[in-house]
This record gives C-alpha cells, sequence and structure tokens, in this order.
C-alpha cells in the first residue's frame, strides 16, 4: 500500500522523487500535475509516506510512522480540501485550515505535510493567501498540491513550486495493470483504450455499467446507421440527447472508426481495439478508407463544436449525416 514499486509509468518523475525522499532533502512544495485519473493521489500519498519514513527504505511499511499512514490516522499528513462550498476552495478555507496551523510544529513526526487536493480550485484571494507561506515556508512544512490544470494558477504560485507532470500511460500499460488485477485480457484491452493514459479512469471505467451499456449502445447505432432512412438519422440524433452531459459516446465513436480504417488497412483483428465488435467491423470496413477518414474526422469536427457551445442537436443532425454517407 503506497510504495513507489505500486506506481506504473512515469519512471524519471517516480526516481527523482524517491532520491528525495532516501536523502531526506525536498523542496518546501510540488504541484503534481495530470487529468483526472492520472495517479496525482497515488503519486502524492507515497512520496508523503516516504518522507516521513523512519526506516532505511523509504517507505518501509514497518516503522509506526508507515502503519499510520496505512491506516489513515498519520498525525502530521494533512489533507486539506475545499469545505465552504465543497468545490472550490476559498480565503477562508486557506486561512481556516492552514495559515491557523502551518506554523505549529509537527505533532509527532521531522515534518508535516499538507496534501492540498483540487488545488487548481483555488481563487485568486485564496493563492495570494497562500503565497506569503510559500515565500517564507516553515522549515517543517512540505505542500503537495494536487490539479489538473496549470494555468489556474497565479505565476507566483508556480515559480515556488516544483512542477511534477504525470504522463499518460500507453494502453499496453494500462491493459497489463487491469489483467494483472484479474480481468479478462479482452475487456482490459478495450477499457485501456477508453481510460485516455489514466489507470484510475481505467478502474472507474471497469465498475462503470453505465458506460458499457452506452458503448453498446452507440456501437449498434453506428453499426445500422449506414443503411438508415434520413428520417430515421434524425430521430438518432433526438436519442443522442440523452448523452449530452456523457461525452464519453464521442469517445465511442472515434473508436470505432479508428477500428474500421485499421481493419480496412492491416485486415488483422489483432490491431483491433474493440475485438468484441470484430464481425460487425470487418463488415463495416468495406468502405473507401478516404470515407472512413472523412467519417473519423466528422465525429472530431463534432466535439470541437460542443466545446465551442454549438447547439447539441443541430451539432449531431450535421455529424449523422456524414456519418450515413456512403460514398454510393
Amino acid at each position: 500500500m503506497y510504495t513507489f514499486e505500486e506506481i506504473r509509468g512515469n519512471t524519471p518523475l517516480v526516481e527523482q522523487l524517491r532520491r528525495s525522499a532516501a536523502s531526506g532533502r525536498s523542496s518546501h512544495a510540488y504541484l503534481f500535475l495530470g487529468g483526472a485519473g492520472a495517479g496525482k493521489r497515488l503519486i502524492a500519498n507515497t512520496f508523503a509516506k516516504a518522507l516521513q519514513c523512519e526506516g532505511e527504505k523509504r517507505p518501509c511499511d514497518s516503522c509506526k510512522s508507515c502503519h499510520a499512514f496505512n491506516h489513515g490516522n498519520h498525525p502530521d499528513v494533512i489533507y486539506f480540501q475545499p469545505l465552504k462550498n465543497g468545490k472550490t476552495y476559498t480565503i477562508e478555507d486557506v486561512r481556516e485550515q492552514l495559515l491557523e496551523t502551518v506554523d505549529l510544529k509537527p505533532f509527532q513526526y521531522e515534518k508535516k505535510i499538507y496534501i492540498i487536493e483540487k488545488a487548481d480550485t483555488l481563487n485568486i484571494q485564496s493563492q495570494n493567501a497562500l503565497l506569503k507561506t510559500l515565500e517564507e515556508p516553515p522549515a517543517h512544512v512540505v505542500f503537495l498540491l494536487l490539479a489538473e490544470r496549470a494555468e489556474a494558477f497565479l505565476p507566483t504560485i508556480l515559480s515556488r513550486v516544483v512542477v511534477m507532470k504525470i504522463r499518460p500511460l500507453s494502453a499496453e500499460t494500462i491493459a497489463d495493470y487491469l489483467m494483472q488485477a484479474g480481468h479478462l485480457a479482452e475487456e482490459s484491452h478495450i477499457l485501456s483504450a477508453y481510460a485516455q493514459g489514466r489507470i484510475g479512469q481505467a478502474l472507474e471505467l471497469v465498475e462503470d455499467e453505465g458506460f458499457r451499456e452506452m458503448r453498446q449502445d452507440i456501437l449498434g447505432k453506428l453499426e445500422v446507421l449506414p443503411s438508415m432512412s434520413e428520417g430515421d438519422a434524425y430521430l438518432l440524433a433526438k436519442d443522442l440527447e440523452g448523452y449530452k452531459n456523457d461525452l464519453r459516446f464521442l469517445d465511442i465513436m472515434e473508436l470505432w472508426y479508428r477500428d474500421l480504417l485499421t481493419a480496412k488497412s492491416l485486415r488483422e483483428e489483432g490491431y483491433l481495439i474493440q475485438r468484441d465488435k470484430k464481425d460487425a467491423i470487418f463488415r463495416a470496413a468495406k468502405e473507401p478508407a478516404a470515407l472512413l477518414a472523412k467519417k473519423a474526422a466528422a465525429v472530431r469536427t463534432a466535439r470541437m463544436r460542443l466545446a465551442q457551445n454549438a447547439n447539441f442537436r443541430l451539432t449531431m443532425e450535421v455529424m449523422l449525416m456524414d456519418l450515413k454517407e456512403t460514398g454510393k
């Protein structure tokens, strides 16, 4: 539980943290940047545990500090979360949870570590309140900030932290992880493609029955779309409004056309992502490669338009007309 060996990928970053923990010398503040499910919390927790460890190999999982951390009651590792509204930090959060306690000595161990989750939701006032402490930090304090967006921070904050960018993992790495956790090879291969380089995302998808149902629904619609009448295709745009707040359906569409192009050019099922749909994929891959590429581009265009707040229904209608094209 929370060892450097558990962390997949990002080897240079992990080795840097491992060396810092082993030497007992660390910066006073780190910013871990990565998308949702990228492993920010795992890496920050492991680093915090290692910094507090009293053993020779850090973390040793044997000392009192490691045991306290594993049981979730370490007195000198403080988790800092937005309390006033539960979504964004206010200046009151910073003052009450951090500034009033930061100068107090650690309760039992060498360091006092603050793990600040969702740090990119610190508003300007709360960042400015934190800034003075980052400029003149107490010697015993280490801040670990977790965030998805570097652009959310003031330049003065970024200049006073060590930025650690967590890179996406390969689909193969994630699939191997899922298989080692006991999941079937075919399912692991499929979900790893949808995880977008993030193990946490893959683990959420494993438990997400709604995503499985969405995937079956969307792939079924795409399979029959070319043979639909225009009227039925327009009705399909209405059906898609049920996914208006979950744009993962576009990921499913993109990977479908990626598989069609792969089947068209390579004619090998081993290169497909959605191998459970291989028969349908090879049937649909009879269209010209240029047309399949055009359809993949239509999905990407729809995603871009939705990101620009285009009308959902109209965007879906335009996209579906492009996807329905047969080239005849």
